[in-house]
């Protein structure tokens, strides 16, 4: 079993239509697009978006069969099966970042696909992440969470490497713990009502040892240590 087969036997829901949402950092995007090709291969209908923000569509390549930025474009669209779109808004301060459809739409823009994925948190480039008020953005509709480390950040000083942070500690096992229990933490958000995992990713950076022991962290949760760009796990 390959790391996105592993992640959707754990995520699959009882519903016919999945709603994921990815929070955290260290590989949001990458994980979206993989997931979006992944059950697009499958036959289904995908649709790709943000609760928050992503990139643009003008300089990222999401690798979809359509892009919509405009409201009564992605409306008059009928998806067929084996298709992916993504849907976005202009940031109209910064051309770069792509913004969330309007929250009037959010939940009505699921209706025509069988998989839809979002962005639900920013992290500003950063591996790893303490939520503020704000963050991260889970919908009523999410079914499904993949809460994400980007271990790119271990052994690295916090302050560093993780958002919200200004902490001089190392990132080590500990640290990664006290992100799990930590209530701004890693699992923010999640609730009984979601297949949730929690994913590291970019197990390449680090060692067979501290592999090892990312999985016998302490959660209710599945754990996955991975590589999304090689789409191998150990």
């Amino acid at each position: 079993m390959d790391l996105l087969d592993k992640i959707d036997s754990l995520i699959k829901s009882d519903s016919n239509k999945l709603i994921i949402g990815i929070t955290g950092a260290g590989g949001k995007t990458t994980t979206m697009i993989a997931l979006g090709q992944y059950y697009r291969d499958q036959g289904k209908k995908v649709l790709l978006s943000t609760t928050t923000k992503v990139q643009s569509p003008r300089f990222y390549n999401f690798e979809v069969n359509h892009v919509f930025i405009d409201e009564s474009e992605f409306f008059n669209h009928t998806p067929k099966n084996g298709e992916s779109v993504l849907f976005v808004e202009k940031h109209i301060m910064n051309a770069k970042k792509a913004i969330a459809p309007r929250d009037e739409i959010l939940s009505i823009i699921t209706n025509n696909y069988d998989v839809v994925i979002f962005e639900a948190d920013g992290a500003r480039c950063l591996p790893c992440k303490i939520h503020s008020d704000r963050d991260p953005v889970i919908t009523k509709d999410m079914n499904a969470i993949i809460a994400m480390v980007g271990l790119s950040s271990y052994g690295d000083m916090a302050a560093n490497v993780v958002m919200g942070e200004n902490s001089t500690q190392i990132v080590d096992i500990d640290y990664y713990q006290n992100l799990i229990d930590d209530e701004r933490g890693l699992l923010k958000g999640i609730n009984e009502n979601h297949n949730a995992i929690i994913f590291f990713n970019q197990f390449d950076l680090i060692d067979d040892k501290v592999a090892d022991s990312l999985k016998h962290l302490k959660t209710d949760y599945p754990i996955v240590v991975g590589s999304i760009e090689k789409n191998i796990m150990i």
